[in-house]
């Protein structure tokens, strides 16, 4: 059963999503928009999700939305404890923040042709807060929807992510063609409302939420960080956070028909093949990803039990849905494609996995660098080792 507060701001909601309110009309919710808590953000946006509301749709009255929750949610910032997760996450924003007023005051200057340079550099440099986002999306999110189903309204925010890369890249290339002085506004007014944006619902609403997990799992996020690297901050002291027992799966045999591996030497051989590999169970949960010397897409221990279409933005989870489908049903066993990514040709696979009476188990995702091994002409017989 929700709260009389919630019931009164639910219905607050459905009205601005379909069309305009009043003062009036605000006025009446405004004593129970006062009782609101982040939480309760994400459980409305969940019910929003919950009806089949496009992201789209929700991101066209959110902002609106969020200037109406503001004064409310500013209360719940919060103090990161020194050096925690959280604490590196709120010097990133800070320091972006820093990095995008600058920008600003050179705007100001009204002086675009001679600052042009300057300002491409600029704009480029913000490419380098992709790890945060990147942070976000594998460590931060995970943790959250293992709590509750309601925090599966994070995807609403991974959506703003992909709108705010998005418009980066179009700033960066526009800046760097011919084009008007007045276009290029439109797309660094546009930038900087979705990048100040996104620091705001991370200060009064994700990090609040975050706050209340527990300090292992908050040094858990910490470690996991240093996989993707920090954005306008120095790199922290590494540390590591209490380690996974498997002292009762070391001694472990694996054992088949074609032979035996110990439980180091499997870990070695999954970890030393030329591949990405994720395995994800019948029940749609990621079970295991492997640890290659060269990596593609990032990964992190917080999404063993996630949910496969969460690790998707939003964009691709009709295509997530349809592999899924196809390979319950036996319709298909294999999905493949490949992409050009970061200079490289990346061959990607989904393998239905199926047990000896074809009953399906679930899905291994298999991502290879192909670049070299389309180049390959003729043949190679002999051993060219320079020793």
């Amino acid at each position: 059963m929700t709260s009389n507060h919630i019931d009164k701001i639910r219905q607050y909601i459905q009205t601005l999503a379909t069309s305009k309110t009043s003062v009036e009309q605000y006025n009446e919710v405004k004593a129970d928009i006062e009782k609101l808590t982040p939480h309760e953000c994400f459980l409305l946006m969940d019910e929003r999700l919950e009806m089949n509301e496009s992201h789209e749709t929700i991101l066209g009255y959110l902002e609106r939305l969020m200037m109406v929750f503001y004064p409310r949610l500013k209360t719940f910032e919060i103090t990161p404890i020194e050096d925690s997760f959280l604490d590196h996450m709120h010097q990133e924003n800070i320091a972006f923040i820093q990095h995008l007023d600058h920008i600003k005051e050179i705007l100001k200057k009204q002086d675009f042709s001679t600052h042009l340079e300057t300002l491409v550099s600029l704009f480029e440099t913000c490419l380098v807060f992709d790890a945060h986002y990147l942070k976000k999306e594998n460590i931060a999110f995970p943790f959250l929807e293992k709590k509750e189903d309601v925090f599966k309204g994070v995807s609403l925010m991974w959506t703003l992510h992909d709108q705010t890369r998005k418009t980066l890249k179009e700033l960066i290339n526009s800046l760097k063609g011919d084009i008007t002085f007045e276009e290029i506004s439109k797309l660094i007014g546009r930038y900087f409302f979705h990048a100040y944006g996104l620091v705001q619902k991370e200060t009064y609403i994700l990090f609040p939420v975050l706050s209340k997990c527990s300090l292992n799992e908050l040094e858990s996020m910490r470690e996991q960080s240093f996989t993707y690297g920090f954005a306008f901050i120095q790199t922290p002291i590494y540390r590591k956070s209490d380690p996974i027992q498997t002292s009762s799966t070391s001694k472990w045999i694996y054992t088949t028909k074609t032979g035996q591996l110990s439980y180091d030497q499997l870990t070695l051989f999954l970890d030393m093949l030329p591949l990405d590999c994720t395995i994800v169970n019948e029940k749609d949960q990621v079970v295991y990803f492997n640890n290659p010397k060269e990596r593609f897409f990032p990964r992190s221990e917080s999404i063993i039990g996630r949910n496969v279409v969460n690790c998707h933005p939003s964009h691709s989870v009709n295509t997530v849905l349809q592999i899924l489908d196809a390979f319950k049903q036996n319709k298909q066993d294999v999905a493949t494609f490949w992409i050009n990514f970061k200079g490289k040709k990346l061959h990607i696979q989904y393998l239905a996995m199926r047990d000896a009476q074809g009953v399906y188990q679930g899905v291994i995702e298999l991502t290879q660098d192909v670049t070299s091994i389309m180049n390959l002409e003729g043949e190679k017989r002999l051993l060219d080792w320079s020793l």
